[in-house]
């Protein structure tokens, strides 16, 4: 199966290289490398925007963790259901507001409407964990994946550093534009495979084990129940919970940190860089909760099942699966590892791009090198592409522990941008106070509650009598609570004393929103239903609410004698809040009209001209230091002059 599987890859990397090349020659401008030139097909942020939701996930992980807890686990599929409400509510608006305002990268806008050095910074942050240690794990994943199939054929090392030079090659080449055209490919690809491993593993079962044994979970899990509304135990690494990790608040709360891959920066401008306003809901609705929720919550226990026949629930497992496929056919077993493969190296490719583009947008050309030129951005860009990929080709080759430390705060850290987006999009009282004060509020408590901030404490011997998400609630939570918390009450205390011209652009915004991306709440009752509904649906589905699934519909349990085979309590369950979940993104992305945009907005002035929205000032801080590094390399230069 090697050279079939090496080969499948290496056409599939070939053909990304074809499809770079030839957008990168519909680029007009060099300008358009970082962003497309915002005129980007709507199918491209579908198709991409779904491939990366799924991606983001960790396909390989997801797997493997249903085989070891069973539908437990296979629960939080549904979080992606949330991930496409946080979507309708902000990327509909910050469409609009990237054509009123001229300014389409995430972390300028949020910087420049809350007058802000220390949001930008923070954007940064979160983009480079996403390119950086968190795509380094995934980068990892791939390499000793594919060692191990190939029984050290492909040495993890050598994929690792193949798959780097050859993501590389082709979003140098292509840039943004041809980043989201290979991706929405490649995304149709895995949904294919998905589809195609899933039915080959019912025929070489003999019929699927999933539906005759279940999913055979480790002694002490409950495999098809839900452990609980929540345990309060100290967290992993102090306590071990009883039947099982996933119980409803653990769920809950890592559904928030899902909404950090469509919160995230690079996502943002994904949503931005679209040309036409139309697609915003379709995909939404159908793409992220329909197709991309609903095949996880549906062919992920099948695959799961299949898994937990292996003695050892880790890589070795795929290898047994791999063997029965192969006994359908090789192309079914070579399918199974391209799909995991591929979907992986989308998530690597678009976060580091898009934090590249960012870098060389927010960073670089506003602080750095003001005066840069289009095709000056344009190099930058590629030579950002370039470093990033090799600084994560290091951190999975040679330090994967540190990368996994880190990249577990990534998409946690990602969420807490949640207030400051429905300020710029929905509330103008929050003011930058609030979302300075929240967001130090939670990175701490995210920091704090992960592994990276347990280990960094253990390593100055200081031993925090919590382990990592105590009381089964995962970090986004414990920084999301706090944050929302510090940014409501700070915004509150100090809206009096914000001078009346800082409010001005927040109002002029907000009216220019409200005339080019109008919404239907209706009125007071109407507006209470739906965000009434939509919370009721979060705490059924999600929620505490969801334990009644363990039960509701049915008490067969596999493994008892007398199951015969039922389908469990829980999938119904799973399958119904998944229905009326689509429903629900229906309502709000359509009904509500959130993520339609109902023109294309003219230019709209916003602020005054002393206004960050339309002064590109660079911080103080900045320019002393630019300042000191240009004098010193000036009296070097005189020095060297001198002696010569």
């Amino acid at each position: 199966m090697t050279p079939l599987l090496l080969t499948t890859l290496g056409v599939i990397f070939a053909y990304a290289v074809y499809l770079a090349t030839a957008s990168a020659r519909q680029t007009s401008a060099p300008r358009d490398f970082l962003d497309g030139g915002l005129t980007l097909p709507g199918w491209g942020y579908i198709f991409a925007g779904m491939g990366v939701v799924i991606a983001s996930l960790d396909l390989e992980s997801h797997l493997l963790l249903i085989a070891h807890y069973g539908l437990q686990y296979s629960h939080v599929a549904l979080g992606l259901v949330l991930a496409a409400v946080a979507a309708a509510l902000v990327h509909g608006r910050l469409w609009t507001i990237a054509r009123m305002t001229g300014i389409a990268t995430p972390g300028r806008l949020l910087g420049d409407y809350y007058g802000s050095t220390a949001i930008v910074l923070y954007v940064l942050l979160v983009l480079m964990l996403l390119a950086l240690p968190f795509s380094a794990v995934l980068l990892s994943e791939t390499g000793a994946l594919v060692e191990t199939v190939t029984a050290g054929a492909a040495p993890a090392g050598l994929v690792i550093w193949g798959s780097a030079f050859f993501l590389a090659l082709y979003t140098i080449i292509g840039g943004w534009r041809g980043l989201i055209y290979v991706l929405a490919g490649q995304s149709l690809i895995v949904l294919a495979l998905l589809l195609a491993t899933t039915g080959a593993a019912g025929i070489a079962a003999h019929g699927l084990s999933f539906a005759s044994y279940g999913i055979a979970v480790p002694a002490g899990i409950a495999s098809d129940r839900l452990p609980g509304v929540i345990q309060f135990t100290a967290g992993l690494g102090k306590s071990v919970p009883q039947a099982g990790l996933w119980t409803t608040t653990q769920i809950a709360s890592f559904a928030l940190a899902l909404t950090g891959i469509t919160l995230s920066p690079g996502f943002l401008l994904l949503g931005v860089s679209r040309r036409t306003r139309t697609g915003l809901a379709f995909s939404q609705v159908w793409m992220m909760a329909g197709v991309a929720a609903g095949l996880l919550l549906l062919l992920g226990p099948v695959l799961g099942a299949e898994l937990s026949r292996s003695p050892s629930l880790t890589l070795e497992a795929f290898l047994g699966l791999i063997g029965r496929l192969a006994n359908v056919d090789q192309l079914f077993a070579a399918g199974l590892v391209v799909m995991l493969v591929v979907s992986q190296q989308i998530a690597v490719a678009f976060f580091v791009v898009s934090g590249a583009s960012l870098v060389t947008s927010d960073l670089v050309k506003r602080y750095v090198l003001p005066d840069l030129t289009p095709a000056g951005e344009r190099l930058s860009a590629r030579i950002a592409i370039a470093l990033i990929f090799i600084a994560t080709a290091v951190l999975a080759d040679v330090l994967p522990l540190p990368a996994l430390l880190l990249s577990s705060v990534a998409l946690s850290l990602s969420a807490q941008l949640l207030p400051a987006l429905l300020g710029v999009c929905w509330l103008p009282w929050i003011n930058r106070n609030g979302v300075v004060t929240g967001l130090i509020a939670g990175l701490l408590f995210v920091v704090f509650t992960e592994a990276a901030g347990l280990v960094a404490f253990e390593a100055i011997a200081i031993d925090l009598p919590w382990g990592r998400w105590p009381l089964t609630i995962h970090s986004a939570a414990w920084g999301l609570v706090p944050n929302v918390a510090f940014c409501v009450i700070v915004s509150l205390w100090s809206r009096q004393r914000e001078a009346v011209i800082s409010r001005d652009t927040p109002r002029r915004l907000h009216e220019g929103l409200e005339r080019w991306s109008p919404v239907r709440l209706g009125g007071g009752a109407t507006r209470a239903a739906k965000w009434s509904l939509t919370l009721l649906w979060v705490f059924l589905a999600l929620g505490p609410g969801a334990i009644l699934g363990n039960s509701l519909f049915s008490r067969a349990t596999y493994g008892l004698p007398g199951a015969g085979g039922q389908m469990p309590s829980l999938l119904v369950w799973q399958i119904a809040s998944w229905f009326t979940g689509v429903l629900l993104v229906w309502w709000l992305a359509y009904q509500s009209r959130m993520g339609v945009v109902t023109g294309t907005p003219l230019s709209v002035s916003i602020a005054p001209p002393a206004s960050p929205l339309t002064t590109d000032r660079r911080p103080r801080w900045i320019s002393r230091l630019l300042g000191r590094l240009t004098l010193r390399s000036g009296l070097v230069e005189d020095g060297a002059r001198e002696n010569r």
